[in-house]
């Protein structure tokens, strides 16, 4: 066993040793969004569909359960001394899991673990793909201490896996695979997280930063192209997308799909995930895009990951941050959220209908006042428009006028004219809601756990409740 394999050996034995002295004991963790065994999670990295299973990294600090802990750059002051009283210290690692089915998760080894000796401390996010010789690769933006940090050093490095995706090692002889040069001396700030795609039988990458201020100083996506199989090398293409709020620090987290004939691209600016639509030509490196709108309207939803299965569908996730009620675990993923465009270009998405094999039985109308045994359920909410009113679970409230939905502070237009659908998915101490299924608004709830009371004041109101079964989703694996 090499020194690096044994530090992933290590690192996910300690993951697994929280899990069973506090994390799986928690009965407000949530249930069925998928989470890693324990510690502090975040962004899912790496997501592909290959060989029947859905396969899920994401950053993860094995370390500790504290928020945020390791991810330094996301501290208030941006801390990259390791001198500095603010500094974190830790971490962080590419975890992983498996799944046939979308509900039921297998852990697998920690997959990608940074290189210390080689002033790597943080695998940031990246993408996972299967490059044009076969072989599965991990390419995601490589952070150090003091000398790599994501504001104006970071470099980009590959990881090669087998072909069951389990087993990676370093692309030692090649890393880094890109660097500032490609720029020809232009200077990209805040330079990092590569997602790749293919059009017209090419390979590219996107990647988010800020222009510098002599090129105007935007928050833009920057495109390069593989130039050759072993995707170790790349070329500058140029700047694909500029945000159109001038103010931005970076485009973080870039994703980019083809849905129908037009493409999407998903950014993390610093805020609530927008998505931008409009038409591509990689080649001439040309996005122009003519319909843009957020993904999700919440700030605990942040840094989407998207694929595409074997059936086609194109699937999301993004990641849940916020909670302050955890015992050995801090953080879980976005349900997946199906996604597609309607036609005038506005984003669809619903969650998976994987997640209706988890109904215990056909939804029960309920009456104001009931209950619901334990905290994991869905609960479909049918009204007109114009109809104000409020929903309760257990002590959470959303509220309804007759033009948004109000949660936690925040307005949510209604999306649609007429009657409206929402459906809220309760997962104990947080919760995804979809209106008509075209705005999305992620919470963070009081924990509701066993004998939750629903009720609601909205007039004429259908409510039907859908309870979960939401046990024994998560195995290990050689368990």
């Amino acid at each position: 066993m090499t020194e690096l394999e044994k530090k992933i050996q290590e690192a996910t034995d300690n993951i697994y040793a929280m899990a069973d002295e506090k994390a799986d004991h928690d009965k407000t963790r949530p249930a069925y969004h998928f989470h890693s065994p324990a510690q502090w999670m975040d962004d899912p990295n790496g997501v592909i569909w290959h060989k029947g299973y859905y396969h899920m990294m994401y950053s993860l600090n094995p370390e500790t359960d504290k928020y945020r802990a390791g991810m330094v750059y996301k501290t208030g002051s941006s801390v990259w001394k390791t001198s500095d009283p603010d500094w974190t210290g830790g971490i962080t690692v590419w975890g992983h899991a498996r799944s046939k089915d979308l509900l039921h998760w297998e852990h697998l080894p920690v997959a990608l673990y940074p290189e210390t000796d080689n002033g790597e401390y943080y695998i940031w996010f990246g993408c996972t793909a299967i490059n044009d010789e076969g072989v599965p690769v991990a390419i995601y933006t490589s952070i150090g201490y003091e000398d790599r940090n994501p504001t104006d050093s970071a470099i980009q490095h590959i990881w090669f896996g087998d072909d069951d995706l389990i087993k990676w090692k370093p692309g030692t002889d090649v890393n880094p695979i890109m660097t500032e040069e490609l720029h020809q001396g232009k200077k990209v700030w805040e330079w990092r997280d590569p997602f790749l795609f293919r059009q017209n039988g090419k390979a590219y990458l996107i990647l988010g930063g800020k222009e510098d201020a002599e090129d105007g100083g935007k928050a833009a996506v920057f495109l390069y192209e593989a130039l050759n199989a072993a995707f170790t090398k790349w070329s500058y293409k140029g700047v694909l997308f500029e945000f159109p709020d001038p103010g931005l620090r970076s485009c973080e987290c870039p994703n980019i799909v083809q849905l129908g004939e037009k493409w999407v691209i998903f950014v993390s600016p610093h805020g609530p995930v927008q998505y931008f639509v409009g038409d591509l030509d990689a080649e001439k490196c040309s996005f122009t895009w003519e319909k843009c709108g957020y993904v999700d309207r919440s700030t605990h939803f942040y840094a989407t990951n998207v694929i595409e299965d074997g059936s086609g569908r194109k699937l999301l996730w993004g990641a849940i941050e916020g909670f302050e009620n955890h015992s050995g675990w801090n953080g879980v993923n976005s349900l997946p959220r199906e996604i597609c465009l309607d036609g005038d270009g506005t984003l669809i998405q619903k969650v998976a209908g994987e997640i209706c094999n988890l109904c215990k039985e056909d939804g029960k109308v309920m009456a104001v006042g009931e209950t619901v045994d334990t905290g994991t359920f869905i609960m479909d909410i049918r009204f007109e428009a114009g109809k104000i009113g409020e929903i309760s679970i257990g002590d959470n409230v959303i509220r309804l006028s007759e033009e948004v939905v109000e949660a936690e502070g925040v307005k949510i237009p209604f999306p649609t004219a007429g009657s409206h659908a929402m459906k809220l998915y309760v997962d104990r101490s947080t919760a995804e809601l979809i209106i008509d299924d075209k705005e999305a608004f992620t919470l963070m709830l009081n924990p509701v756990v066993e004998n939750v009371q629903l009720s609601w004041t909205i007039p004429e109101a259908a409510v039907t409740v859908y309870e979960l079964d939401a046990d024994n989703l998560f195995t290990r694996y050689g368990a």
